[in-house]
């Protein structure tokens, strides 16, 4: 076994241990380093402390993600409080009203220890996505299937086209050089959101609605698989104006697939948030 398998086996153990302590409420189950920051929205938060931990009885819908290279994992999931039979072992703060979160974490590993925990979670559909949270179906396997050799990026060659992708939503000339997929298709919080007006790559050159502000210190990578064509990428979207709800935009976690050099479908979570991410670089 070489020692990225041993490594990818780790983060998938740890995600399990991290997903049944969310289930749990029991912050202390996780291996935490003495030093792990952890953050919710954007806010420093103490591990576990909360809405989605206090209020989460199952995980309805779940994929992860895991680099050996980053010593990251990054999970998706659609959690609630209610549950099919009506079970409840653990006390949560919210009995009555049933709430459903579109949820992601990211957590990094270092010596077997979690030293980094971002969480971001929303709990109400955003207005024109036509897509309940709870209408949302994971695994994506798209994701899982592993490109043909003939067709793969190198890590760093995915990373790039990540980039573009990036200045591309800000940037006339990163749009004419974005690489896109003739098949491409993009889901963001359940919801396709290609091909009913413009195409994935009409979005960029037509759309006026398309168009953010992309601060470069708030991007990462904390996944790149050269043998999945996967990147999983965070990114604010800066609003371009005063937004109505105060919020300065949207923290959004994409998952890529790339293929010959393209890309060809995307699936994207996010929140609004009003402060820093808390990982400004």
């Amino acid at each position: 076994m070489t020692g990225n398998s041993v490594k990818r086996r780790e983060l998938v153990n740890i995600m399990t241990k991290y997903t049944e302590a969310l289930i749990e409420k029991n912050p202390s189950a996780l291996p935490l380093a003495d030093n792990c920051r952890a953050t919710y929205n954007g806010m420093e938060i103490h591990p576990g402390e909360n809405e989605v931990w206090k209020n989460t009885l199952v995980i309805r819908e779940r994929q992860t993600f895991v680099d050996p290279v980053s010593g990251e994992a990054v999970f998706f999931g659609m959690m609630t409080n209610e549950t099919i039979d009506r079970n409840q072992d653990f006390k949560i703060d919210f009995p009555v009203y049933v709430i459903y979160y579109q949820y992601t974490v990211r957590i990094k590993v270092e010596n077997h220890e979690i030293t980094e925990i971002e969480e971001l979670a929303c709990d109400r559909r955003i207005r024109n996505f036509y897509n309940e949270i709870h209408d949302i179906k994971l695994p994506d396997l798209e994701f899982e299937i592993p490109v043909p050799e003939e067709e793969r990026s190198t890590r760093m060659e995915l990373i790039e086209i990540v980039e573009t992708y990036w200045d591309a939503c800000e940037q006339e000339e990163a749009r004419k050089k974005l690489p896109v997929h003739p098949d491409a298709q993009r889901i963001e919080n359940g919801y396709r959101t290609t091909n009913h007006s413009y195409s994935f790559l009409g979005d960029f050159k037509h759309n006026p609605g398309f168009r953010w502000k992309t601060p470069k210190n708030t991007r990462s990578y904390p996944v790149a698989d050269p043998v999945r064509g996967l990147v999983v990428s965070e990114c604010l979207l800066q609003d371009n104006k005063e937004a109505p709800d105060g919020c300065r935009g949207m923290m959004i976690v994409e998952a890529f697939k790339i293929k010959d050099g393209a890309i060809c479908h995307v699936m994207a979570h996010f929140p609004r948030i009003a402060g820093t991410t808390g990982w400004e670089k």
